[in-house]
């Protein structure tokens, strides 16, 4: 990759973040004091974004890499947000949060049973009536796309590549955080269910949830098989 390349990764970051940030603040109309965990927030670009806001934010995630680069933003901005290492299998609120956003594919790491037990544990952290927004890779529109993502961390030292592979409705997520300037990587591999409409709803509706609306993008467009995302917004029955 060219240093070239590099700054429109970094471009193409700071406007995606922008244009997501403004989406989850739109799609979850929360007054902005209110409490918001990030699941598997990643290196933090949108807890942080939102910590700007006014959100008092919570961000997990699995990898303490993410975790580093995440807190050392945070501090940078001068922002708090209460970061945390958690598997999501082991999430232990009990309704805590105004709302909870998993962003960017990241579930579907587990067995079926897993991801409904999984589920069920974003409901406990909940308040009555909270709100859940999930962003998911759209099944149908991978069989005939590509997925595969570049992004550079808006600090310019570190660029983060997804590749994903499809295969009879389970996507195999690969990968790769790179340290421009150290040349360290650090590389993961994770194979991820990736859920029809259907099926979503329906461990939804087991889990406590109902759907309150499907996107198919962060532009607000509907969803469809031409869409690249499901993104869902869901709410909890109680």
């Amino acid at each position: 990759m060219t240093q070239d390349v590099l700054g429109d990764f970094k471009a193409y970051s700071l406007a995606g973040t922008d244009q997501e940030v403004q989406f989850i603040t739109t799609v979850l109309n929360l007054p902005p004091t209110s409490s918001i965990l990030d699941l598997y927030c990643g290196y933090g670009r949108h807890a942080i974004e939102l910590a700007k806001l006014g959100f008092n934010v919570t961000g997990v995630d699995a990898t303490k890499a993410f975790l580093d680069i995440a807190s050392q933003k945070a501090e940078e901005e001068g922002v708090v947000v209460t970061f945390a290492q958690c598997d999501m299998r082991e999430l232990d609120y009990c309704e805590e949060f105004d709302a909870v956003i998993n962003m960017f594919a990241a579930f579907g790491y587990f067995s079926d049973a897993e991801n409904i037990d999984v589920l069920k544990r974003v409901a406990k952290a909940l308040r009555p009536h909270g709100l859940f927004l999930i962003d998911l890779l759209n099944r149908d529109w991978m069989v005939r796309n590509s997925l595969n993502r570049y992004w550079r961390h808006p600090s310019g030292e570190y660029v983060l590549s997804y590749k994903v592979e499809l295969n009879q409705g389970v996507a195999i997520m690969k990968r790769e955080l790179v340290n421009l300037l150290t040349g360290a990587k650090t590389q993961y591999e994770f194979v991820l269910r990736a859920y029809s409409l259907a099926e979503i709803t329906a461990i939804l509706a087991q889990a406590g949830f109902y759907v309150k609306q499907t996107y198919g993008g962060f532009d607000y467009r509907t969803y469809g098989v031409e869409a690249p995302r499901m993104i869902i917004l869901a709410e909890k029955q109680t």
